[in-house]
Order: structure tokens, then sequence, then C-alpha cells
């Protein structure tokens, strides 16, 4: 093994040498092409000319902190066994493995962690509290007009000297000053209706939020999410949210229902922490779909596709005749169960049970033997 891999170290090792060499010319290179600019007056006509050379050099910073890091932390799992970790200092093996993460970074699987949504090593903040989660639900009465009755909940959420951590079917005029109080304690948040981008300000301080569910409106124009989410529900999603999303370090649960923005490339996650995935995204946006599975192929176990049996009919844009070969294309290596999702109002798919049947088995041709392809409405595998 080690005759294997020493060999492969020293060919990491020397192209990681030859990448941050020409990386040096291209910033030499481009300075060069601005002072060209500058002496044919041209300096103010395009922002390459500024931008292209800081984004070099931004890069090259990056990497030196990185070689100058004083800590690094190695952890190794057997699959199925022990698990290895080691803390590594400047000097000796510690150098070596410093330019190694370089390479890593040069090929996309080695992001920043924004300091703020670091995941610690140790626990988190303890809650002072009881242990169960207070919940409080938004109903009828509550609402007067479509205007919640906030004082009214505030004085019975006194009354009963526990401060809700979960707060569900939050809806109506006054929902951001509801959450204005109340916000800094919640853990879970489950939005009714279309929400106006004024509750999204107020959901975007909460830091201590670790679920939530929203329905968004088409062609509005709304704030970053909280990035330290764990699991998150989203319904007619924008392009701005979905870049969030590729930022949120502590995500394991994601769904996405309606993606509104235009097709886009999904950057691989850096994290594998995604374990569950759910999009209803229509056959326009399949670049996108497609996108998001391959992001986070490394480490979904559970995948759950909207689709429609055939092309005719009111579900027709969420057909997909090439599902097998597209998903067995995004490399899921450790995908136990994919469920295929439906819109059928009146119990199981008994009018079109051969076609369910059919697509079922179509798509397993496609699938390693261990993953479990089932409807979601039949929660049946096919014959």
């Amino acid at each position: 093994m080690l005759r294997l891999v020493v060999p492969q170290a020293v060919e990491v090792l020397n192209r990681q040498l030859e990448w941050s060499v020409a990386q040096l010319g291209e910033v030499e290179q481009a300075l060069e092409r601005r002072v060209q600019r500058e002496a044919a007056g041209d300096v103010g006509t395009t922002s390459d000319a500024v931008e292209e050379p800081l984004q070099l050099a931004e890069q090259l910073e990056a990497s030196h902190r990185l070689l100058t890091s004083t800590k690094c932390t190695v952890a190794a799992e057997e699959e199925g066994g022990s698990s290895w970790t080691a803390s590594v200092q400047p000097g000796g093996c510690g150098d070596i493995l410093r330019v190694l993460l370089l390479r890593l970074r040069a090929d996309g699987q080695l992001g920043e962690v924004d300091d703020a949504i670091a995941v610690t090593d140790g626990p988190a903040a303890a809650h002072v509290g009881p242990p169960l989660i207070n919940i409080l639900t938004i109903n009828d009465a509550h609402l007067q007009d479509g205007s919640l009755k906030v004082n009214d909940i505030l004085r019975d959420v006194k009354k009963q000297w526990n401060t809700p951590r979960s707060l569900r079917h939050l809806r109506g005029d006054g929902s951001e000053d509801l959450l204005r109080v109340i916000g800094p304690h919640l853990e879970e948040l489950e939005i009714w209706g279309n929400v106006q981008p004024s509750v999204m300000e107020e959901v975007q301080k909460m830091s201590g939020l670790r679920r939530l569910e929203v329905e968004c409106a088409h062609n509005v124009e709304y704030p970053d999410l909280p990035l330290q989410l764990e699991e998150l529900s989203l319904y007619s999603v924008t392009e701005n949210q979905l870049r969030c999303v590729e930022r949120m370090p502590r995500l394991r649960s994601l769904t996405i229902n309606n993606y509104c923005g235009p097709n886009l490339t999904v950057r691989t996650s850096q994290h594998d922490r995604l374990v569950w995935l759910g999009v209803a995204i229509d056959t326009d946006h399949k670049p996108t779909m497609l996108s998001i599975i391959r992001a986070n192929a490394s480490s979904l176990q559970e995948l759950r596709v909207f689709c429609s049996y055939s092309p005719i009919g009111y579900w027709r844009n969420y057909y997909f005749p090439d599902l097998g070969q597209e998903l067995a294309a995004c490399g899921l290596r450790v995908l136990r169960r994919l469920v295929l999702l439906r819109h059928v109002k009146n119990g199981p798919c008994l009018r079109q049970a051969a076609d369910c049947m059919l697509q079922q088995r179509t798509i397993r041709r496609f699938l390693p033997p261990s993953v479990e392809v089932v409807c979601g409405v039949c929660q049946s595998q096919q014959f």
C-alpha cells in the first residue's frame, strides 16, 4: 500500500508546486495587462482591470493563510469501524499536510468556513429550561381581521412562564413583531402562506434557529437565510436563497419546492452533512435539480423526487423519462432510498398502478441493488 501511496503523494506535491507557480504567473500577467490599459487610457472602462488581479491576489493570500495555519486537525473513519484523529503542529509532517490541503483547495474539495457559523467540536450552548420543547401554535383565535393579536399572544406566553422554542403555523400581519420578541429563543419556525420580506428580515437575525419551513412569493426579493440551519424546507425558492443553502455547514435535511430562478450550477458541498433531500422542480429547471443532487451526492442517504408517470396531463412538466440514467450519473455512492413523490389526492396510484410500477422498475435498473426505490403514495416497491 505504501509503495502505491507515497509516489501519489509526491505527484500531488509536485502538481501543487506547478499550480502555485502558474498562479503567481497569472497575477503578474494580470498586473501587466492593467499597466498596459492604464498607459492606453482605458482605466475605468471595465472592472476587469481591477478585479482580475485582486481576485488572483486574494487566492494567493488564502493559500498563504492555509500554509501558515497554527493548528491542523485530521480525522479518519473506518467504514463500520474505529475513528482516528490527530492535531498536527507546524513542522515535519504537518508542513506536508498543509501542502496537501492546498491541493484539495485547488481541486475545489476544501472550502473556508465562516467563523460566525463554524461547527465547533464542543457541545452547543446549553438551554436553561425544561427538557421538552415548548410549542406555540398560531390558530384562528390568535387572528383578528387577518392580523396577529401580538399583545394577547405575549400575555399568554408570560402567564405560562415558559418561553416557546417552537413556533408553528405563523401567519397574519404583525408576524415580524411577534418574531422580534420571541425570535431569539426559537429553535423551530413554521410559516404559513407567502411570507413577507419584513418577516424574513427577522428570521435572518435568529441565531439559535435550527429548523425552518417557509413559503416565499414569486418575484420578490428576500434577505439571506440564517446559515446555521440544520433542517430547511423552502417553497418557491429564489436564486439567492439557493446560494445561501450552499453555505450552510450544518444542514442535514433539505426540501426544495418550485425553484423560480435561472438555471445554475451548485457548488460541490464542502461539508458532507446533507443526508436527506427532497426536490419538486419542473423540467425547465432540471439542470438545477440535478446540480443540487450532484453537489451533495457524497452524503445523501435518502432522495425524494416529485415526478409524473407520463408526458401528458396537468403534471407533465414534472415528467423525467431519463431519471434513472441521470441519477446514476450523479455519483450517489451512499444512497439507500429513492422515493418517487406523486400528486394523487385519492389514495394509492390505483388507476396508474402499471405506470407507477414500470417507472420504478426502469429507474431501478440504473441504480445499485442496495438502493430501495419506492413510490411515495403507494409506499410499495415494484414487483
